[in-house]
């Protein structure tokens, strides 16, 4: 069986720093300098790391690709003026550890393995905030599966799979807008999360608005839950504080129909009102294979 990525699930994630690249080319050099790189970053990090990759650039990696049926983010345009800008690049590199040391000489070292062979096209650093809170002071990730097995069947792809133990990849950077938000009474900022806010408990019946960000993006297709496993990040500087999303998946879908409705772009043409307060920059899907092909990759 193969194995998937650790980096999905190590819990050491007091910092991070996330990586987006665009390669250079993609003849058969590029490529094979690529494989290289990745070999020698995968082998002198000394951090936890997850590497991914997007559709245009996977097609050069795998032929298998297709059996995937996996595309490129496409700007969603909701109706009430939200919009999530595509911003696809070719390779995510997600580096993560308790030690800040660690992570940021991961990044030299990502950096110096990929200089002239791709370019740099966003760099976020994160941090864990307080209890795992996002920078709006509420609990992120709350109804994230608990146990491993739970985690890995809504991350990996299952066993019957060609792809097995990879992992759909969605990728957003959200800029807060917390000056408006904290001017909300707590109670009104709970009823557009869609929980409380010192422990993020649930809200019930008609205490839960239709337009909460928990009621719309807790969605069921065919009687099953479409489960992600968050790994989000809060960033922040004296110019721009928001999260960058990180959401693995075993079917793309899952990410699509949570944004759909996000957006109000399905049929009840309810939007998730937290979007009034925060502002997509940048989306991307990706996949991220699992350990065992990664491996095979990058060595051949």
């Amino acid at each position: 069986m193969e194995q998937a990525q650790s980096g999905i699930f190590d819990d050491n994630n007091r910092h991070s720093y996330f990586l987006e690249y665009v390669i250079t080319n993609r003849d058969a050099d590029t490529i094979n300098a690529l494989k290289n790189a990745l070999k020698n970053i995968s082998d002198n990090l000394n951090c936890s790391s997850v590497i991914a990759f997007g559709r245009r650039l996977w097609q050069h990696l795998d032929n298998q690709a297709e059996a995937l049926n996996f595309t490129d983010f496409a700007t969603l345009s909701g109706p009430f003026g939200h919009t999530a800008p595509a911003t696809q690049h070719d390779l995510l590199i997600w580096l993560h550890g308790d030690d800040l040391d660690g992570v940021f000489d991961a990044m030299q070292l990502c950096q110096s393995q990929l200089n002239g062979i791709a370019i740099l096209a966003l760099e976020c650093p994160g941090f864990r905030y307080k209890d795992n809170r996002d920078l709006t002071g509420f609990v992120d990730g709350s109804a994230n599966p608990k146990d491993v097995a739970a985690k890995a069947d809504a991350a990996l792809l299952p066993t019957s799979h060609s792809h097995q133990q990879g992992s759909f990849v969605l990728t957003q950077k959200w800029v807060h807008d917390l000056s408006e938000f904290e001017k909300l009474p707590v109670t009104v900022q709970e009823k557009i999360v869609g929980r409380t806010k010192p422990d993020s408990i649930e809200l019930e019946g008609d205490d839960m608005p239709k337009n909460s960000h928990v009621s719309r993006t807790d969605v069921k297709v065919d009687n099953v839950a479409m489960k992600l496993y968050r790994r989000s990040v809060p960033f922040g500087n004296a110019h721009e504080k928001g999260l960058y999303f990180l959401g693995f998946a075993c079917d793309q879908q899952r990410f699509q129909i949570q944004l759909e409705r996000m957006f109000g772009l399905t049929q009840d043409g309810i939007y998730d009102k937290l979007i009034d307060y925060s502002k997509a920059v940048n989306s991307a899907y990706w996949f991220a294979p699992s350990q065992t092909q990664l491996t095979q990759i990058v060595t051949t």
